[in-house]
Order: structure tokens, then C-alpha cells, then sequence
């Protein structure tokens, strides 16, 4: 392959760039194409395989921003999902991990996010969804919810180093009684007094931007006092 970066194609042979063992193009009909080690052997035990859903995420990202190698001062190497050309990297989370291998990555990575596949379990959603209808509205600017209950996704996903992003695809919701004007992300945040787990709105489209070009995450904020029928408007904050 001539060291070029290639997706994987029927008869295609490669080598891994983190550890420079054969590869094959695995090309059937079940699983997406992909790329798989020769000898069965995995050289990072925290690669996943790859859905339909990291192919989305990471299609919004420059080529060489994808699978990029990044190396610790110890030597340690691991393949960030995307590393952007500011250092910072998106984790694209489909499987369950361990909080132990959670801890690992962040400490590994520092400067880094996740971005959660909400869809991976069935029940996840609708327990979600409740949330987000029934919580208690914390701050209208951004919007803060507190969920109430700690359902699975909260368990696995309460914030410990860094930040966490909830992508739920399409699907609606609502808050305070209005739909949301767009598809957001949901980022759960520590609440700076009482330390619980808090909802917030991410839009989308500000989330990949900021990490195209380092620019601000517009959290959703609500109106409850508008009259006739509250109404959503926007409000831009750092991060």
C-alpha cells in the first residue's frame, strides 16, 4: 500500500501503522469493511470495532485527523477515533467500558472527549427522554437539568476527568414543554455546588465546529417566563 492511508477494499493487504504488522482487508457481507491484524492479535487493546456510527462521526473530520497514533512520554501508543490539529482528541464510545479503562484513557489522552453512542441500549433512551421531560429545570442560561434518578446511562457516564457528550441521532425531545429546535448533544456536567450529575444542550453543529476550529459551544438556553408558550433561544459560552 505504499504507506498511504486506505480504507479497506476486497483482496487489499496493509500494514498496521501503530505497530507495523500485516493487515488484511476483512470485506464480507455481515460487518463493515475493515481492516484486521493478521495474526488475530489486536495491538491496542482498546480499539473497538467499527459501526456505522464512528463511520458517521468521523466523516465530519479531515482524513488525517482519523485514527491518528498518539504516544506518551513513557512510549506508551494508543489510536485516537480523531485527533484534531490542536491536540485534541474525540473518543467515539459505541461499547461499554469499564470505569477502569475510562480512568485510563483520560489520564492517557488529557486533552480529550467523549462522544457516547445513547442508542447502544434499548433502554437507555426512553429512561432518558423521561429525564430530560420530567427533571428540575436548575438554570435557565444554558439550561441545567437535574435528572433525579440515576439510571444506567447516568451511572456510566457521570463526569470524572473530562467531558461527555450524549448522542441520541434523531431523536426528539422535550424540555420545559417545547421541542427542540434542533439536534443537540447532551453533555452531562458536575453541578459546581451540590456535585451532581446535570443535563445540558450541546447543538451539533457548534459541537463539531468547535472541534474543527476551536470555536464555542452554544449550550441550548429556555425562556419559561415568555408568554404566550416558552420558547427556546440560544446562548454562547466557552467551554
Amino acid at each position: 500500500m505504499n504507506e498511504e492511508r486506505q480504507e479497506a477494499q476486497p483482496k487489499l493487504r496493509g500494514s498496521c501503522p501503530n505497530c507495523g504488522m500485516d493487515v488484511v482487508a476483512k470485506c464480507g457481507q455481515l460487518r463493515i469493511w475493515h481492516w484486521s491484524h493478521k495474526q488475530k492479535l489486536e495491538c491496542d487493546h482498546w480499539w473497538e470495532p467499527e459501526t456505522e456510527w464512528h463511520r458517521k462521526w468521523k466523516s465530519l473530520f479531515p482524513n488525517a485527523w482519523q485514527e491518528v497514533i498518539h504516544v506518551a512520554d513513557n512510549g506508551e501508543r494508543h489510536i485516537a477515533d480523531v485527533k484534531t490539529d490542536g491536540g485534541l482528541v474525540v473518543e467515539l464510545q459505541h461499547s461499554p467500558i469499564s470505569p477502569e479503562e475510562r480512568i485510563s484513557r483520560e489520564t492517557f489522552y488529557k486533552q480529550m472527549v467523549w462522544v457516547v453512542d445513547g442508542l447502544r441500549y434499548k433502554l437507555d433512551l426512553e429512561a432518558f427522554r423521561s429525564a430530560v421531560e420530567i427533571g428540575t429545570i436548575l438554570r435557565d442560561d444554558p439550561l441545567y437539568v437535574d435528572p433525579h434518578k440515576t439510571t444506567g446511562i447516568f451511572r456510566r457516564w457521570a463526569p470524572l476527568k473530562t467531558h461527555v457528550f450524549i448522542d441520541f441521532g434523531d431523536e426528539q425531545f422535550r424540555v420545559a414543554g417545547f421541542p427542540l429546535p434542533e439536534r443537540v448533544l447532551w453533555q452531562f456536567l458536575l453541578h459546581p455546588d451540590t456535585n451532581k450529575v446535570v443535563i445540558a444542550a450541546v447543538t451539533r453543529s457548534s459541537f463539531v465546529n468547535f472541534c474543527l476550529k476551536g470555536g464555542e459551544l452554544r449550550h441550548l438556553a429556555v425562556l419559561r417566563h415568555a408568554i404566550p408558550i416558552p420558547r427556546p433561544r440560544y446562548f454562547r459560552r466557552y467551554r
